[in-house]
């Protein structure tokens, strides 16, 4: 097992405390689940605090199971997604369907390592919702998902993730921006359970991080400048997504699936949070009144706006 510092060094202290608190009792003898144990020993925030209260878990009412079982769908999406690209997966087909990305990514230094990790955290999330209560409704494996787009029809139009490094890194960013939406619109629905809620924003706040690391490889990958989705690229669809760099265009059912999940009911260019304008707040840095405001912000997506987002992706039909 690591050591504190470098497990907990990042996290805020009043979280730290709680852990290594936690971990003393371990040490001293107090029981404690295999999901705690297996997530301060990967020191995976989300996994290790939330299943300290495992007990809560279990006692949580129809609605918060609910969005423990969509969480679950969402994150068994995204690790066998990275497990394809990695050439991990149990389907040899997926794993052969990625190797042209695959060849290409490894040419770029540090990126294999970068999705190795993401795909670690994915696997640690999807392993704390099993044990925590959620149930895999769908029966969801590696051959149940076709990440072209077209539910198992053939070469959908996301195809070219599996070819193209610039166009695989598009779309990792808007999986993981999906997520990090789809968290937040389903927080009012966990309010009920201060725990439940608290272990999903942790995960919120791991998806929000991977969708900046892979922002930052986008960059470094030859990745168009402006790689945000609001500011001065509003209205979703290509441009919101920082497109630019794939050539050609991506087709419209990517232009269509990029704008439903930046430009939606509650798009990446809305300024006002908790009912105030935010660019009209005095000792705004320069510039911030014009991109920084509408930046700072995910907007949430409401679950049936998350559905038609990945439904593409899924073969069964998700309820």
């Amino acid at each position: 097992m690591q050591d504190d510092k470098t497990i907990l060094g990042t996290i805020e202290p009043d979280v730290a405390e709680r852990l290594v608190s936690r971990r003393e009792a371990i040490r001293k003898g107090a029981s404690v689940s295999t999901a705690a144990m297996a997530g301060l020993a990967m020191a995976s925030v989300p996994v290790a605090l939330a299943a300290l209260a495992r007990s809560t878990f279990a006692q949580a009412p129809a609605s918060v199971t609910d969005v423990l079982n969509f969480a679950l769908m969402l994150e068994i999406f995204e690790n066998e997604f990275y497990k394809a690209v990695l050439g991990t997966s149990s389907s040899a087909a997926q794993n052969t369907a990625f190797a042209t990305v695959r060849t290409a990514a490894a040419a770029v230094p540090g990126a294999v390592p970068a999705l190795q990790q993401i795909q670690k955290h994915e696997a640690a999330h999807v392993a704390f919702l099993l044990a925590n209560g959620a149930t895999n409704v769908l029966n969801l494996d590696a051959t149940t998902f076709d990440f072209t787009g077209a539910r198992g029809e053939g070469e959908g139009p996301f195809a070219r993730a599996k070819t193209e490094l610039a166009f695989l890194l598009v779309v990792a960013q808007a999986a993981e921006d999906t997520g990090v939406r789809a968290y937040k619109g389903q927080a009012p629905n966990l309010m009920s359970s201060r725990e439940v809620l608290e272990a999903a924003l942790r995960i919120h706040s791991v998806e929000a991080r991977h969708a900046a690391k892979i922002r930052r490889m986008r960059r470094a990958t030859g990745g168009p400048a402006a790689v945000r989705f609001s500011g001065t690229i509003r209205g979703g669809g290509a441009a919101a997504a920082g497109a630019g760099n794939v050539a050609p265009a991506p087709p419209q059912p990517v232009v269509d699936a990029l704008g439903a999940i930046y430009g939606g009911a509650t798009p990446e260019s809305n300024t006002s949070q908790s009912g105030v304008n935010i660019t009209t707040l005095p000792d705004l840095p320069p510039g911030a009144s014009a991109n920084g405001p509408t930046e700072a912000f995910d907007e949430p997506l409401t679950k049936d706006e998350v559905r038609a987002i990945v439904q593409p992706f899924f073969i069964p039909t998700i309820p």
